[in-house]
């Protein structure tokens, strides 16, 4: 998926500029600004203007879920897949990793996703959970952090598949199949 202006650097600088700006203005003249609810209704226009007058300006691809329910079971390493404002179920319990040191790239942003994976397909994985929750085999990263998970066949050296995973006000569940 290409929204390059909602995850590229110009947004995130104008988005940082603005709430800056706010706080400087609250301490200083004592006006309460509602930057999060303004940008949010701001938001909310934008999508309802856009599906109205043709199209919903979301140009996703089979790799994203945008507001829908997917399960997706096969994937191809190197790719990136994005949860966003949706639910997807991922299935890795198949991939085959014997073609060296594969790589995955799993977002989930404002959504939910559950990952299923086989302890028996050399893993490491790499969650980064911001305001989110994510419920590994082996316990919970929430809130904030990052964390490393390794199967039980993972080896130093060998073959395996490299997954990160990034969680952004959202939720993800990784199971054993």
């Amino acid at each position: 998926m290409r929204m390059q202006f909602l995850f590229g650097g110009l947004f995130w600088g104008i988005l940082l500029v603005l709430l800056g700006a706010t706080i400087i203005i609250k301490a200083v003249f004592k006006i309460n600004i509602p930057f999060f609810r303004i940008g949010f209704a701001l938001l909310l226009i934008y999508f309802g203007a856009r599906i109205l007058f043709g199209g919903t300006g979301i140009k996703a691809d089979r790799n994203t879920t945008m507001f829908s329910d997917t399960k997706v079971e096969y994937l191809t390493p190197g790719s990136e897949y994005n949860v966003i404002f949706g639910k997807s179920t991922i299935d890795l319990s198949d991939i085959d990793v014997s073609g060296g040191k594969e790589k995955i790239e799993i977002s989930v942003i404002f959504g939910s996703g559950i990952i299923y994976i086989n302890q028996e397909i050399p893993m490491k994985i790499k969650i980064s959970t911001v305001f989110g929750d994510t419920k590994m085999p082996v316990g919970n990263v929430s809130f904030f952090g990052d964390y490393i998970y390794k199967t039980g066949s993972y080896t130093e050296g060998e073959d395996y598949l490299k997954l990160d995973v990034d969680v952004v006000f959202g939720n993800v569940i990784i199971e054993e199949k």
